[in-house]
């Protein structure tokens, strides 16, 4: 390989790891929002039961 081509590959990693830490830190904000709207739900349907 020449040295012409490096600069390409490091690029490309570089890209890579950049999208996959974008799509995990997504992933992990959307996990604790939907948890944080479940326990709100369940709060909300547990109050709702208790006056029945």
């Amino acid at each position: 390989m020449t040295d012409e081509h490096w600069g390409y590959i490091l690029l490309a990693y570089g890209v890579t790891a950049v999208t996959v830490l974008v799509l995990l830190a997504r992933i992990l904000l959307e996990n604790r929002r939907l948890s944080a709207e479940l326990a709100r739900l369940e709060k909300t349907a547990g109050a709702r039961e208790e006056t029945l």
